[in-house]
């Protein structure tokens, strides 16, 4: 893992820090736009670790968080959102996220017992073994100190707009990682920040949740938005960019559209 800002595309810098579980790293970025000020993309985990590198890289790049002006999260995970309350601290500037993310994150904080249930209960009823439930159950407590719960200022709704307060930059509805995940793309140069919607490495896990009924099909519709975007440049939240991503975009396609015709001749 490189530590120090790299520089990814213009006006585009990439810092990824440390995870104390794998994937080992993640992506944060920051833009630079209008008269020289700042958004943030993502953060890391809510560990010192992570926050220490955050923080050299912003002040590398920015030279202070009093230039960062906005922060995004791609999505309410952990290992994207646990920062929050960190940056919030530095910089006083609006969270954006979302909206269902925004809305699921801020249910998940209030009633965290029955969110737990609420999975508990959807491992049972899809028939995963006891030892399964048991080792998600223990993996809950201990990924809830790297999370912290900060209500977003700006829930995005729709399939894409502009971003509060931002110049260059627009948002795009990407679901099915998460209900209410969120890419960046500045249409000037057809770059995309895309969190997990689509991933150099691994096919991204589609998301289970309440507030969609079919998070397979919202999740090929996003990939359907990211081709029709003729993205040149996709820069993931785990791994390397793709210049283009055209051929991912379509390995990730037949791939979640052959396990769903597997899942359904098991199920019929």
């Amino acid at each position: 893992m490189n530590p120090s800002p790299t520089p990814v595309a213009p006006d585009l810098w990439r810092i990824t820090t440390p995870l104390p579980f794998r994937p080992r790293s993640v992506h944060a970025y920051l833009a630079r736009f209008g008269g020289g000020d700042f958004l943030l993309v993502d953060g890391g985990g809510n560990t010192d670790d992570a926050w220490a590198v955050l923080d050299a890289g912003v002040r590398e790049v920015a030279g202070g968080w009093e230039r960062v002006r906005a922060h995004l999260v791609t999505h309410m995970h952990l290992d994207h959102v646990g920062l929050v309350t960190r940056v919030r601290a530095a910089t006083g500037a609006p969270l954006l996220m979302g909206a269902l993310d925004a809305e699921r994150a801020a249910h998940a904080d209030a009633h965290p017992d029955e969110e737990a249930e609420y999975r508990a209960g959807l491992l049972l009823r899809s028939g995963a073994p006891e030892e399964l439930r048991r080792a998600v159950e223990a993996s809950r407590g201990e990924s809830n100190p790297l999370s912290a719960f900060l209500p977003a200022d700006h829930g995005l709704t729709g399939e894409a707009g502009e971003l509060p307060g931002v110049q260059g930059w627009r948002w795009v509805w990407t679901p099915g990682h998460t209900a209410g995940h969120v890419s960046l793309f500045r249409p000037e140069d057809r770059v995309m920040v895309a969190g997990d919607a689509v991933l150099p490495r691994v096919t991204p896990t589609i998301g289970v949740n309440r507030q969609r009924e079919d998070p397979v099909g919202d999740y090929l519709a996003a990939l359907d938005r990211v081709d029709a975007l003729g993205v040149a440049s996709l820069l993931p939240g785990h791994g390397d960019p793709l210049a283009p991503p055209t051929g991912r975009v379509a390995e990730l396609r037949r791939a979640t559209e052959e396990e769903t015709r597997l899942v359904e001749a098991l199920v019929a």
